[in-house]
């Protein structure tokens, strides 16, 4: 199934869009596709490697009139996905046995458990941290778990005890990594949107009590069930990639072929309507036609939001790549429904609290602190209007 074309892509995104799904729909890629206009091979391997698509390209390739060179880095780029799914899941597992021995119960999230679920080869799925989702009462634990084996918080940008009093996820490295070794993500939300707002609409706790058990990973563990994980990918991609990346498209279009048909799509419209998030599934799910992959048109009936919105983030969705990432403030405020939402988190960006930007900036004076944040806040303000009017 071709996909479905793109208002102003590039012949070398679409021929990224069509290798995606071909995969989606287990088929080969059509020679036609690198036939039928010219292609910028240097310009592919740049997109295949932003996109981290080049190990699911090369596996697509094989007989196709691909130059030698782009080949051999394509190969390069398999290899080391592939590589990379094995040592990840090395680590997964490890990270599992010490989440069971200190009673802790644990979610993997993406990476090596979601190649593992949606992939038919899950080392043609690249990532770059290990997710780990915990309940929020269970936080203490699962920090005393990941200091034991010799995690610390990585604190390139803010600082630990601000991701734990204001955020929802806080990144961890080893002091001696082994070679291959990931940062861990650790969750305690399923959603974390930009700025001062709090996640508060997802249930978290209802998704664990929806929770699957997951195998194969000689430890016990759990999953996010087919419906929340629907969800989960779908405001990840809105939320935190602002619809950008065509990876988090492709993984959404598999669960969609995968478990699509056994879906509670009842259950699913009821769950984002009670977490007023489903704008955010509604567009999602209509991007991923796009793969030739989507939701019934009754569902979507459902969930569509009004004519502006719609029209609006349609309009925002048709920036190129570097545009559409320099909106990634202005588009999840629409993707939250109603406007009580969008009109909190501007009002919190406006106005947040004193212990929020004493802890978000760390400086001197607290009047100091208010002109550090709304330094930034322009600097976002800017940014999103470069990434509004770019053509």
């Amino acid at each position: 199934m071709a996909p479905k074309p793109r208002v102003g892509r590039s012949p070398e995104e679409g021929l990224l869009e069509a290798a995606a799904c071909a995969f989606v729909h287990d088929q080969p890629l059509d020679p036609r596709e690198l036939e039928a206009r010219p292609l910028d091979w240097e310009l592919v391997l740049e997109r295949a490697e932003a996109e981290r698509l080049a190990p699911l390209l090369f596996a697509l390739s094989d007989g196709l009139p691909v130059p030698a060179p782009v080949r051999d880095r394509l190969r390069v780029a398999w290899v080391s996905a592939r590589r990379s799914y094995l040592l990840g899941a090395r680590q997964l597992s490890e990270l599992l046995a010490a989440f069971v021995g200190g009673r802790v119960p644990v979610m993997p999230l993406k990476g090596p458990a979601l190649a593992a679920t949606l992939y038919r080869d899950p080392g043609l799925r690249p990532f770059t941290d290990l997710d780990l989702l915990v309940r929020s009462a269970d936080l203490p634990r699962a920090l005393r778990v990941l200091s034991g084996l010799g995690y610390g918080p990585l604190e390139a940008g803010d600082s630990l005890s601000h991701e734990l009093r204001w955020r929802h996820a806080a990144t961890f490295v080893k002091g001696k990594p082994r070679p291959g070794e990931f940062p861990v993500d650790l969750h305690w939300a399923l959603l974390d949107y930009p700025g001062v707002t709090a996640a508060g609409t997802v249930d978290a706790q209802g998704s664990w009590d929806r929770a699957v058990k997951v195998q194969g990973w000689d430890h016990p563990a759990w999953g996010l069930c087919p419906e929340d994980l629907l969800v989960y990918l779908a405001l990840h991609w809105g939320v935190h990639h602002a619809f950008s990346g065509l990876l988090w498209q492709l993984d959404l279009a598999l669960l969609l072929r995968s478990m699509g048909a056994t879906l509670d799509w009842a259950g699913v419209v009821s769950r984002v309507r009670r977490w007023r998030v489903s704008a955010g599934l509604y567009f999602a799910l209509s991007a991923t036609q796009g793969l030739g992959m989507g939701a019934p048109p009754s569902v979507l009936d459902r969930l569509r939001p009004g004519t502006f919105r719609c029209a609006l983030v349609g309009w925002m969705r048709r920036r190129d790549g570097k545009a559409l990432a320099r909106l990634d403030y202005l588009l999840p405020l629409l993707l939250m429904d109603g406007a009580g939402g969008p009109l909190r988190a501007v009002a919190g960006g406006a106005f947040p609290p004193p212990g929020w930007v004493r802890s978000r900036y760390a400086k001197g004076s607290l009047l100091g602190a208010y002109l550090a944040h709304y330094g930034r806040v322009g600097k976002v303000c800017l940014r999103t209007a470069r990434g509004a009017l770019a053509r």
